[in-house]
C-alpha cells in the first residue's frame, strides 16, 4: 500500500506531497486539472515508465531540470520501504536510500495495476502491450522469472547487435543462454496464461459481468511454431536471422490469443472489449494476492467515462470488497458504485494542485 507519494517536476503539478489512505482515494477536478499526472507518477514509480508517453522527459514540467517521484510503500510483513525514481537526462532508481542498478527491485516492492483509455486498445493494438501485460503477471507472481527473463534479454540484445554487425560467429556464441532462459520464460508465460483465463473469468465475476465472459478462451502465442521446440526454431530462422540482422522467432514475438465465444475478442463488441481489459486486468490483481499475499494498488484514471454506468458500479462494488488500494480519478465525486462507507477518501485536484477533503 501506498502511505505517502511526492513528487517534483512533473508535469503541471506543483511540488507536493500526498498521505494516501487505504481502500479508495478518489481524486477529482475539471479536465486539465492535473489527475491524470497524479496516477501517471504512481505508474512510473511502479513500471519505470509512463504510460501517456515512451519518453520520461515528457513527463518533466516545463522549465524544470529533471523530475523526482518518491514514495513510502508498506510492506506486508508490517515495514516499510521508500521508493524513488528520478530524471535529468537519464533515468535513476533509488530503494531505501541506494541508488539501484535498473529498475526491478523498485517495482517489486509497488505491484500497481493501471486502467486508462489506452488500456482499452489493448485487444485491437499490436501484441507488445499484451505482452508487457503478461510479463507483469509472470514478473510479480513467479519466483525467479525476473532473473530469467533479464537473462535471455542480454542474451538476445547481445546476439541482436552481433547479428547487426554481420558477425556470425559471435552471434551463434550467444545463443545457448538465449534457448535456456528462452524456454524458461516462454514455459512460466505458457503456465501464467493457463491460470489467467480462471483468475480472468472470476474477476468478470466479482465485477457482475461474469455471463458475458463465460465463454472466455486464452491462449498462449510463443512466438514460433507451436509443433516445434525452441531450439529447432532457431535452425530454421538462423540463416534468415544472420541475413536481416535480428531474431524473427523467439519471446520476443510472444502473443496472447483471447477469444469469446470462439470469435477473436477484437471483434466483438467495445462494450464487451472493455469489460474484457477490465477483467484481465482484475484477474492479473486477485492472482497477485492469491499467489503472494501482496495485493496491488489499482490506478482507474477517468474509468466513469470509459465504462458504461452498469460496469463502472460493478467495478467499483467488486474492487471495494477485495479491500485493496484504489486511486480513481473522476470530474465530479459522484462515482457510480462508491457512496458512504464505499466513498473513502476524497482529494480535489485544481490548477495542478491537490487538497484533501477533511474528514466528515
Amino acid at each position: 500500500m501506498l502511505e505517502s507519494l511526492w513528487w517534483q517536476g512533473v508535469r503541471n503539478l506543483e511540488e507536493q506531497a500526498l498521505t494516501l489512505g487505504p481502500g479508495i482515494n478518489r481524486l477529482v477536478g475539471p479536465n486539465g486539472a492535473g489527475k491524470t499526472s497524479i496516477l501517471e507518477a504512481v505508474h512510473i514509480l511502479a513500471a519505470g515508465r509512463s504510460f501517456r508517453t515512451q519518453q520520461l522527459r515528457r513527463v518533466g514540467r516545463s522549465g524544470a531540470e529533471g523530475l523526482w517521484i518518491g514514495a513510502v510503500v508498506k510492506d506486508p510483513a508490517g515495514g516499510s520501504h521508500r521508493l524513488g525514481i528520478s530524471w535529468d537526462g537519464a533515468r535513476r532508481s533509488r530503494l531505501d536510500g541506494r541508488w539501484m542498478e535498473g529498475h526491478a527491485a523498485v517495482a517489486e516492492w509497488l505491484p500497481a495495476r493501471t486502467l486508462h483509455a489506452g488500456s482499452f486498445e489493448l485487444l485491437t493494438g499490436g501484441p507488445e502491450e499484451r505482452r508487457r501485460l503478461l510479463d507483469w503477471g509472470c514478473f510479480h507472481a513467479i519466483p525467479g522469472y525476473r532473473g530469467q527473463w533479464q537473462r535471455w534479454k542480454r542474451a538476445h540484445d547481445q546476439r541482436n547487435a552481433a547479428l547487426r554487425a554481420g558477425d556470425r560467429a559471435g552471434a551463434r556464441e550467444f545463443e545457448r543462454p538465449w534457448l535456456e532462459f528462452g524456454e524458461a520464460i516462454s514455459d512460466a508465460r505458457r503456465r501464467y496464461v493457463e491460470s489467467w483465463q480462471a483468475a480472468t473469468k472470476e474477476a468478470a465475476r466479482q465485477f457482475g459481468f461474469g455471463e458475458r465472459l463465460a465463454d472466455l478462451n486464452l491462449n498462449p502465442r510463443m512466438g514460433w511454431d507451436r509443433e516445434r521446440s525452441l531450439s529447432e526454431a532457431l535452425e530454421r530462422s538462423r540463416e534468415g536471422d544472420e541475413e536481416r540482422g535480428f531474431a524473427q522467432a523467439g519471446p520476443q514475438r510472444a502473443d496472447i490469443d483471447l477469444r469469446l465465444s470462439g470469435r477473436l475478442a477484437a471483434e466483438a463488441s467495445r462494450g464487451e472489449q472493455k469489460r474484457l481489459v477490465t477483467s484481465l486486468v482484475g484477474g492479473q490483481a486477485w492472482m497477485l494476492e492469491a499467489e503472494t499475499g501482496r495485493a496491488p494498488v489499482m490506478l482507474l484514471d477517468d474509468v466513469v467515462s470509459e465504462l458504461d454506468r452498469e460496469a463502472v458500479e460493478g467495478l467499483m462494488s467488486g474492487l471495494c470488497a477485495s479491500g485493496w488500494q484504489i486511486l480513481v480519478t473522476a470530474v465530479g465525486d459522484d462515482i457510480p458504485g462508491l457512496a458512504g462507507d464505499t466513498a473513502g477518501q476524497l482529494f480535489h485536484v485544481k490548477h495542478g494542485r491537490v487538497t484533501p477533503e477533511p474528514p466528515a
